[in-house]
């Protein structure tokens, strides 16, 4: 019984809040929305365009070799990054242990 009665107190409750408020809402609509259309106005002629247009084709192609794809993408020489620093003037780069060579970071 219980279970029947919140729905049903609920329902009453939204009727009650929401019956003044139908009162609210106009019942024709604005005469701009429902005025026809002009049939003056200017309107650009229909021309052919194809549905394939700027579709790039992608063609099976045989797998290329992992190293190759790297080098291709990989920044060259001169384009940026640390070449031309001096790096004995960097800290850390120079190790007391290594007699004056640079650590490169491979171990």
């Amino acid at each position: 019984m219980l279970t029947f009665l919140r729905p049903a107190v609920a329902l009453t409750a939204l009727a009650l809040t929401a019956l003044p408020l139908a009162a609210c809402v106009p019942t024709a609509a604005p005469d701009w929305l429902v005025a026809p259309a002009n049939p003056a106005a200017a309107v650009r002629a229909p021309r052919y365009s194809a549905v394939t247009a700027g579709v790039a084709r992608y063609d099976v192609v045989d797998p290329k070799d992992w190293r190759e794809l790297n080098r291709a993408v990989t920044p060259r020489s001169g384009s940026g990054g640390m070449e031309g620093m001096d790096h004995s003037r960097m800290p850390g780069m120079t190790m007391p242990g290594l007699g004056g060579k640079r650590d490169t970071g491979g171990r």
